[in-house]
């Protein structure tokens, strides 16, 4: 019988990033990532606060901050992952969430909701 002898060799793990070092874009991932997780603990604080006392600026104030923070963020890395949409296009979309979140924001102190 013949044996035929197979050898694999470890991969490496090869890990690159466009425009600078992993390390920072890791570290960029993981800023944003921190930065989506506390808008979202913010925001659900708010939503409690909004369920206790049924104040609608509350409820703004939690959708604001959402659009404001998370919105953007998940936009910046969803789009160019998942869709081939222009940056133009993901500059504009990430604007308007920061826009309306600022509105919310804005409606939520001054207005009467």
């Amino acid at each position: 019988m013949t044996q035929i002898a197979t050898t694999l060799a470890p991969m490496p793990a090869q890990v690159t990033a466009t425009g600078g070092s992993p390390v920072v874009a890791a570290l960029a991932l993981l800023g944003l990532a921190t930065a989506a997780g506390l808008s979202v603990l913010i925001a659900y604080e708010a939503l409690k606060g909004y369920r206790g006392t049924r104040d609608r600026a509350m409820l703004f104030l939690a959708v604001g901050i959402v659009l404001l923070t998370g919105g953007p963020i998940a936009l910046r890395i969803m789009l160019p992952t998942f869709t081939e949409t222009p940056e133009s296009l993901r500059l504009l979309s990430t604007t308007v969430s920061e826009l309306l979140g600022l509105g919310c924001i804005l409606y939520a102190i001054y207005g009467q909701p």
